[in-house]
């Protein structure tokens, strides 16, 4: 069987998880990732990893017709796994459906509106909403489609909180543990190969920086920790206001790399002796953060905000702290910095965890079920 994953778009972050979507496919069947390309090029951190089909380059509702045109020329799959509910995904694969009879399988790992509300406002998004009316995936747009979302076969979703407002089936940010293998890597030597320093306690975070995620905290607490041989590295940063803003917080405690492959993600979290995920409290706390799994694999301590499932998720594998909270944010720094022991058997616990629940081997039997129930 061959199964079409259609991202929103192919040149953003949103192709991460229409990626892992397509991973979980390929054990059992043949699959394809498409979409439009609304930015530069394929996003760049997995933009080697399959051979992308666009189905366009605008999204205005001018060229709905062409987008639609050029999905049904493009899309061979006998089912559709289309991945968050926008008019270039879902909807492209809606149309599909009804005009071809091809199954629809609907993923959703955030809340969509949720995040417009969470950056405008109730009063502002409604009218920007309207100025973006010409946007295929604009607020009215989303929010027709979020309503829609039973019009699917079937839904995943990647948390208990959008379970609860979609349904489906729960499908967490999971991990190729074999690839996030703690064992293929050296800490120091890797450290060394990278340039971070060798005689420092590394806290990272993973991913692009954002003031939703809380790095201001993190970058905060390490600068005010009593001792001086702890630093903050963050990979994954952009060129943007905030990481300027984050390099001038933290000054020598800080150190900011750029984006990198997701080849190259396990190495990188291997220098590290904690990785935080200190997300801000939001409306858009269904979310849960992928950087959280990759941790996991790699067998490293974690210190997170208690968002969504995270609790139960890092329950023996690292310590839970109440968004925002930069006393609790330091604590659990200096409680896993000054005790190995306890840092290292939380790591084994949480690579123990990730095997067994949110691997790739885990799940995607999960993912296969679901394809062959919608196709017959």
């Amino acid at each position: 069987m061959r199964v079409s994953v259609i991202s929103y778009d192919l040149s953003h972050n949103c192709l991460g998880r229409a990626y892992l979507m397509a991973k979980l496919v390929e054990p059992n069947h043949e699959v394809e990732i498409l979409g439009p390309t609304l930015g530069d090029g394929i996003w760049g951190p997995v933009k080697d990893e399959f051979d992308y089909k666009s189905i366009g380059t605008d999204m205005r509702i001018f060229d709905s017709k062409k987008l639609v045109e050029r999905s049904f020329q493009k899309v061979t799959g006998d089912v559709i796994y289309a991945s968050k509910p926008r008019m270039s995904s879902y909807g492209t694969a809606l149309f599909n459906r009804f005009q071809r009879d091809i199954p629809v399988i609907l993923d959703i790992d955030d809340w969509e509106t949720g995040f417009r509300h969470e950056w405008f406002g109730t009063i502002h998004r409604y009218p920007l909403g309207l100025i973006n009316l010409l946007d295929l995936n604009s607020f009215y747009y989303t929010k027709f489609l979020e309503k829609y979302s039973a019009a699917a076969d079937a839904i995943t979703v990647s948390n208990s909180f959008l379970q609860d407002k979609f349904g489906g089936t729960v499908i967490p940010h999971v991990r190729d543990t074999d690839k996030f293998d703690p064992k293929k890597y050296d800490k120091f030597e890797t450290r060394s190969d990278l340039g971070l320093p060798l005689d420092k306690k590394i806290i990272m975070f993973s991913g692009t920086p954002l003031p939703h995620k809380g790095v201001h905290d993190l970058v905060k607490a390490v600068r005010d920790l009593p001792s001086d041989d702890v630093v903050t590295v963050i990979v994954g940063a952009d060129q943007s206001e905030y990481t300027a803003k984050l390099s001038n917080l933290g000054g020598e405690s800080v150190i900011i790399r750029g984006q990198q492959p997701f080849s190259e993600i396990p190495k990188w979290i291997s220098t590290a002796d904690v990785i935080a995920i200190p997300q801000r409290e939001s409306a858009s706390n269904g979310q849960i953060p992928a950087k959280v799994f990759d941790a996991m694999a790699m067998g490293k301590p974690i210190v997170a905000s208690n968002m969504s499932d995270l609790d139960r998720i890092l329950d023996e594998c690292g310590i839970v702290i109440e968004p925002g909270s930069l006393h609790q944010l330091s604590d659990a720094i200096e409680s896993l910095t000054d005790n190995p022991e306890y840092a290292a058997k939380l790591g084994e616990n949480a690579r123990t965890k990730c095997i067994e629940e949110y691997s790739y081997q885990a799940t995607a039997p999960v993912i296969d079920k679901i394809v062959r129930e919608v196709a017959d």
